[in-house]
């Protein structure tokens, strides 16, 4: 008897006994967070001297060189999401964030949009977000109507006088965009046995065509082919649309951190002043 707990840990199992897969997964990891953490950093030049390190067995303790500086600031960059290129500017980061009480993890998430040696933020249109935010859903829409039709087991045609429909070895459905509903019409291959039973609006010769298509050698290698073909385009298709409104979300995201970003800002950067102004008028 199989439980539940066995068709989780099934799975796992036989990974772990499977060596070359685990060593695979286990390679494509290490690999993928080498490459974060570059991307991150926004230079190799510390993995660089780490892999220096492990193969020589010599590291350069060298106070104040160049290298030292760039990994510090590969560092910073990594924790602090920016694309700073000299401890000066690291520092007049710093020195900012303190001197306002700047909440650092909003400004963590600004990246390029921090021009780190101005210290100037973006300016952002309040009408650009919503407006990307709503662009977002046609991408979206056409990304499910594209899934959709990859995964379907049946071939999405068409006949002369009807609309699009779906058709395997078992059934003929009518296509719907949003799925079936009610008024759908669906003709199943037993039902062919007794066309005058099929109550479909569609007219007899198209009936016809269809019953006669489920016996039909042509047609059942041309929907095999069909249905191939269609997880190709479409699955790639999908995963294209599924990456732009995924792009399209997270550049509404960034531009509503950025102009939150921009308030926070000002807000603190007013109070700093009002409050030294007070200090200055009781002194």
């Amino acid at each position: 008897m199989n439980t539940l707990l066995d068709a989780f840990i099934s799975p796992i199992s036989a990974l772990i006994e499977n060596k070359f897969i685990l060593f695979l997964i286990v390679g494509l990891f290490a690999i993928s967070s080498l490459f974060f953490i570059k991307y991150k950093a926004k230079s190799g030049f510390s993995l660089s001297d780490r892999f220096w390190v492990f193969w020589t067995g010599h590291k350069c303790e060298r106070s104040g060189d160049l290298l030292s500086e760039i990994i510090e600031i590969e560092k910073f960059n990594y924790h602090y999401n920016t694309y700073a290129i000299s401890k000066k500017q690291t520092a007049q980061l710093e020195s900012w964030v303190r001197k306002y009480e700047l909440d650092f993890k909003l400004i963590a998430k600004l990246k390029r949009n921090l021009k780190i040696d101005t210290l100037k933020i973006k300016k952002v249109n309040k009408a650009i977000p919503p407006s990307i935010f709503m662009f977002l859903f046609v991408p979206f829409f056409a990304f499910l109507g594209a899934f959709v039709i990859a995964i379907k087991p049946a071939g999405l045609i068409k006949i002369d006088g009807t609309g699009w429909f779906w058709f395997n070895a078992n059934e003929a459905m009518e296509y719907s965009f949003l799925g079936r509903s009610e008024n759908s019409w669906i003709i199943k291959k037993e039902q062919c046995t007794k066309k005058n039973e099929i109550k479909v609006n569609l007219d007899n010769i198209t009936i016809d065509t269809i019953c006669d298509s489920f016996n039909s050698q042509r047609v059942s290698y041309f929907i095999k082919s069909l249905i191939k073909k269609q997880r190709w385009f479409f699955g790639i298709s999908s995963g294209v649309l599924l990456f732009i409104a995924g792009f399209l979300f997270r550049e509404t995201i960034s531009l509503l951190i950025t102009y939150d970003a921009r308030e926070m800002i000002y807000l603190k950067i007013k109070k700093y002043r009002s409050n030294r102004e007070s200090k200055r008028h009781k002194s």
